[in-house]
């Protein structure tokens, strides 16, 4: 259960907020941490059912609960762990969130290619190595 609270953490860690004029705005840490080469394919779902579209509703409600909430509650840890996971399934199949040099207000999902951001690898449970 450690490796699992430990790669939570790790993901959560990438995600932050911060408090400006009584609004809460929202931004993504650690950008060399996503900024792996284009060409790396991981091969953790090869068998998920879920569209490219589907995962991207998904990450977009994780983040929704994640990034833009205060509050450091379980629901919100489960969210940050899984918008980095879609982010990895959306990766394999060759989608991107983000260019280097780019503000993190642009950032759109796009087919990846040289200079594209990419999430992190996270651990996973043994089922899916």
């Amino acid at each position: 259960m450690k490796q699992y609270n430990e790669a939570g953490r790790a993901a959560c860690s990438y995600l932050a907020g911060w408090i400006v004029d009584g609004w809460r705005s929202a931004t993504i840490l650690a950008i060399a941490a996503f900024s792996q080469p284009a060409s790396a394919q991981t091969g953790h779902f090869p068998h998920a059912r879920e569209t490219n579209e589907q995962l991207i509703a998904l990450y977009d409600k994780a983040a929704d609960l994640c990034v833009r909430n205060p509050h450091r509650d379980v629901e919100v840890a489960v969210a940050c762990q899984s918008m980095a996971i879609y982010g990895m399934a959306l990766n394999e199949r060759g989608m991107c969130r983000g260019k280097q040099d780019e503000a993190n207000a642009f950032h759109k999902w796009h087919e990846c290619e040289a200079g594209s951001m990419r999430f992190p690898e996270v651990e996973l449970p043994a089922s899916f190595r």
